[in-house]
């Protein structure tokens, strides 16, 4: 046991705050952020389920987690050279092929973004995502080379301005949260179908929900968002084209 307290205090402190800014990231920051986009999103079609937060909290966080994994992705994908480019003013050693490579892959990437732009695709989300990119490789980069201090303030830095888009372009941040429901057929915008048990009745919408009691959807005659127990459906049919 003395052994075990003798190597706990010979850890380096920086190495006991960079573990808190990790764990405050994945428990605190995740959690909360989840739960405002959420709220955001349904604030922007004027629903609100209180099953979903109560009963599908860890169904919030994996549809959170596989948005923020596309936005990871699509950081790296479109601002690696910002990684290098720290990584230069550090005075680190960067290998000459993971330059090319982050090069190409960005080239590639910008490539794409402009045959959208030409394609008449939906300018306003895709700045929306640049913005959002632009905040996570900006906090990837602190996390790789700077300090458990600058750590701190980038995970403020960064809850700051996520919340702040979040809630000044709705429309665009409810867009990001639909691409983790659109990946489980949960919601998102796609084409529903559903059967009820009793009658036998098809409805036909654009599912914005699907929580543990309840499916919230446009239906197709009607504006505005319907619920529909899921108690009283027979089945229904998520087209995810």
């Amino acid at each position: 046991m003395d052994d075990l307290i003798t190597k706990i205090k010979s850890v380096p402190n920086e190495i006991w705050w960079r573990t808190l800014s990790y764990i405050i990231s994945a428990f605190f920051l995740v959690p909360n952020i989840t739960m405002i986009m959420f709220l955001i999103y349904m604030g922007e079609y004027d629903f609100f389920s209180y099953d979903f937060f109560t009963e599908g909290v860890f169904g919030m966080k994996l549809f959170f987690v596989t948005t923020a994994f596309f936005l990871l992705i699509s950081s790296l994908a479109i601002f690696s050279p910002v990684l290098l480019i720290v990584g230069k003013v550090k005075k680190k050693k960067i290998d000459k092929q993971l330059i090319a490579l982050s090069i190409l892959f960005t080239l590639i990437t910008w490539s794409i973004l402009i045959l959208e732009f030409i394609s008449g695709a939906d300018t306003a989300r895709i700045f929306f995502v640049l913005g959002m990119c632009a905040v996570i490789i900006t906090h990837i980069s602190v996390l790789i080379y700077f300090k458990a201090k600058a750590q701190f303030i980038s995970l403020g830095a960064i809850t700051f301005c996520i919340v702040f888009m979040s809630f000044n372009w709705s429309a665009q941040s409810s867009k990001v949260i639909s691409i983790g429901l659109q990946a489980f057929g949960v919601g998102g915008d796609l084409s529903i179908t559903i059967t009820n048990a009793q009658s036998g009745v098809k409805t036909k919408g654009k599912l914005k929900l699907i929580s543990p009691k309840f499916i919230y959807f446009t239906p197709s005659t009607e504006k505005g968002v319907a619920s529909y127990s899921l108690s009283n459906v027979g089945y229904y049919v998520v087209d995810k084209k």
